[in-house]
């Protein structure tokens, strides 16, 4: 049966295709709460996952959204964000890997593959209900997706027991949809703006054929910060902040929130009455206020918008029809936005539904790819230049093999010999981006570094050239093909889904993991140490560390980055507290190993406000005892900062690799120790 899945960083939608059409199925329509029962959302499966309050067992859908306390979501985004030890702005090391974002499930970190396999676990699951087996899909991607989003997404759906026959851009599937509905050839402008990201994309349909001419995008500007701004409006409102919540609370507080939003997108209210949490007083919400408030938001989106018309060099009258799409889209200030800036009308919402037109659209492609609908080809193009990273004075060069827009399939080809004599290998470091930028810029993303051997070392750099075939197949994956001009011998012939120079499957291990978190489903999560946190718990007493102040002057000084480890699994699109428990263990194994040394932990003075309320004190009184160190800004400069002061061995989750330039004497023997956490342990290496 064919399957179209629209994977969404807030909702995800499964439809399928009936012989004539395609419906949607409604995976997960029978935990919808009465107060979120509108139209249309009982074809909505959130894409959340949390742990219930009092079992402690693992929950999906509108049940993880709803009814628990710590609900994680916009697990989409962390598939395609940059490392964590990453700053932006920073240039991209050599042969940098991008590492995978961690999911906090209780004290169970999982990496974010495994917890986005454990959401295409549970659609495949609804769809069983429904009497269907989803074996296999079409499934669809930010339209600006980086190669890391749609690898992690296929190796998902994959670890799932979901077959992809293909990934297509998200405004692609749109427009089938609508060309489905309404047939006609002619040019289509999608504006697809949903919880997380926004891709604004021009196609051209003619003889059946589907093809992507330009898109432009933001991958983290969506609902999510629509919600942030109506936070701040009603804090504002209030005076003041309604104080320490409990996690009850605060999921209320949060829930209460979106729905305000929603219910101020829907035609004809032009107010809501919030009413918080505490002593306050109900307080009036009015679409204008939240219209001003968001202001910023729009402007941003419309970027993306200009700079998509500009690449083709077409206006808005060059349009057939301007499809809108996604939650987000549909918010009035937002369309009407649009229309300002293109000085024409988009296609009304009920004639390509916002949230089901992706789904929609992908089972289309799916009965087409089935050879189910005649006279019909869905052809798609690349998003970003494929190259070669290369040397280039002090930064990384670009070597462009197949540009941008290239129509998929896709291939390009390229020679490649040793530099010099003697070299047993030739490395290729295969990156996606921008061509006109450099290869270490922040928007290139690292997709492997190859390593050929050379046949012949001692004989002269031309007699050892290879032939490299770079080839995109249908749904983007790349294949890479490298054999020895000399001998004809296929020196290299695999598919790129892995990460890192060492050439490890993106899916290692993830089988496990994700067999270890659907368990969770029955089996409840056990709290490691579950009595009450206390300073002595969290930090030796004095008497078993004498504080800064007091120690000896001619004890050896470690000093250990406490951000990174308060704060590791914690990411924008997880904002989960720093964690004193996290703090506390690792602590407790630094002076296991490192017993002949003075303590020392630094971390920012944000950290001191933005802990849980109950670790409040036990932070408060290891400040007082100079057991932790605060500092304006504690970032790895100011680690290393502090150390170099100190002349400490220095203890961080972040490996440096970015700062030992400016700090040569932290590459000096015994001077850095990396600490790894691996399950629930501490590893140092």
């Amino acid at each position: 049966m064919t399957f179209g899945v629209d994977f969404g960083t807030s909702n995800s939608v499964v439809a399928r295709w009936t012989g004539s059409g395609t419906e949607v199925i409604r995976v997960d329509s029978a935990a919808l709460p009465a107060e979120w029962n509108r139209p249309g959302f009982d074809e909505l499966f959130p894409s959340v996952v949390s742990l219930r309050d009092i079992q402690r067992t693992l929950c999906f859908g509108w049940s993880a959204k709803c009814e628990t306390a710590e609900p994680q979501d916009a697990v989409k985004r962390m598939l395609a964000s940059r490392p964590r030890t990453m700053e932006e702005g920073d240039p991209v090391p050599l042969g940098t890997v991008p590492e995978e974002h961690e999911v906090w499930l209780g004290d169970e970190p999982f990496r974010s593959t495994a917890v986005a396999a454990a959401l295409f676990d549970q659609m495949k699951a609804g769809v069983r209900r429904n009497l269907r087996e989803m074996g296999e899909a079409v499934v669809t991607v930010p339209a600006n997706a980086t190669g890391a989003a749609r690898y992690r997404t296929r190796a998902a759906a994959r670890l799932a027991g979901i077959k992809v026959k293909a990934l297509i851009n998200e405004p692609t599937a749109a427009a089938i949809s609508y060309a489905h509905d309404f047939p006609g050839e002619g040019r289509f402008l999608v504006f697809d703006w949903g919880g997380g990201t926004i891709d604004v994309t021009v196609l051209e349909h003619y003889d059946g054929i589907f093809d992507e001419m330009a898109s432009r995008g933001i991958t983290a500007l969506g609902g999510l910060e629509f919600d942030e701004e109506l936070v701040k409006l009603v804090l504002a409102k209030l005076g003041s902040h309604p104080g320490r919540l409990t996690r009850q609370e605060a999921r209320r507080w949060r829930r209460h929130v979106e729905l305000t939003k929603i219910v101020l997108s829907q035609p004809g209210t032009d107010q809501v009455l919030f009413e918080p949490l505490g002593d306050f007083s109900p307080v009036v919400i009015r679409r204008e206020e939240f219209e001003d408030a968001a202001q910023p938001l729009v402007r941003r989106a419309l970027i993306p918008l200009e700079e998509c018309l500009q690449d083709l060099g077409l206006t808005a009258h060059d349009m057939d029809a301007v499809l809108m799409i996604g939650g987000t889209s549909q918010i009035p200030l937002v369309r009407q936005e649009v229309e300002r800036s293109l000085g024409r009308k988009v296609v009304d919402a009920q004639l390509c539904k916002p949230m089901t037109a992706v789904a929609r659209g992908a089972a289309i492609t799916a009965a087409e790819i089935d050879g189910l609908i005649p006279e019909t080809t869905i052809s798609v193009a690349t998003s970003h230049d494929l190259g070669l990273s290369f040397q280039a004075g002090e930064r990384r060069g670009f070597a462009t093999l197949i540009p941008r827009y290239s129509t998929l399939p896709a291939r390009g080809s390229r020679s490649a010999m040793p530099a010099v004599s003697g070299a047993s290998k030739v490395v290729l470091e295969i990156v996606e981006g921008d061509g006109q930028r450099v290869a270490d810029d922040e928007r290139t993303f690292p997709l492997a570094r190859l390593e050929l051997p050379v046949p012949q070392p001692n004989a002269e750099p031309s007699s050892n050239v290879f032939d490299v075939d770079y080839h995109y197949d249908r749904s983007g994956i790349l294949k890479v093909h490298a054999k020895s001009r000399h001998t004809g011998t296929v020196i290299l012939d695999e598919e790129l889904d892995c990460f890192g120079p060492d050439g490890t499957p993106i899916a290692h291990g993830l089988d496990r993991e994700l067999a270890r978190l659907l368990r969770r489903i029955e089996e409840p999560v056990v709290p490691a140490a579950k009595s009450p946190l206390t300073p002595v718990e969290t930090f030796p007493t004095p008497e078993e560390n004498e504080p800064a102040e007091a120690a000896d002057p001619d004890t050896p000084v470690l000093v250990v980055d406490g951000r990174g480890i308060m704060t590791a699994g914690r990411t924008a699109a997880s904002p989960r507290p720093p964690s004193m428990r996290l703090l506390g263990s690792a602590l407790s194994e630094i002076r296991r190993r490192f017993n002949d040394r003075h303590v020392v932990t630094v971390i920012g003075t944000d950290l001191v406000d933005a802990v849980e309320y109950d670790d409040q004190n036990t932070l408060d009184r290891a400040i007082e005892e100079g057991l932790v160190v605060t500092v304006p800004s504690a970032s790895p400069q100011a680690v290393l900062n502090v150390a170099r002061q100190l002349d400490a061995v220095v203890v961080s989750m972040d490996d440096l690799t970015r700062l030992r330039t400016p700090h040569p004497w932290v590459m000096e023997k015994g001077r850095f120790v990396k600490l790894v956490r691996v399950d629930r342990s501490w590893v140092f290496v």
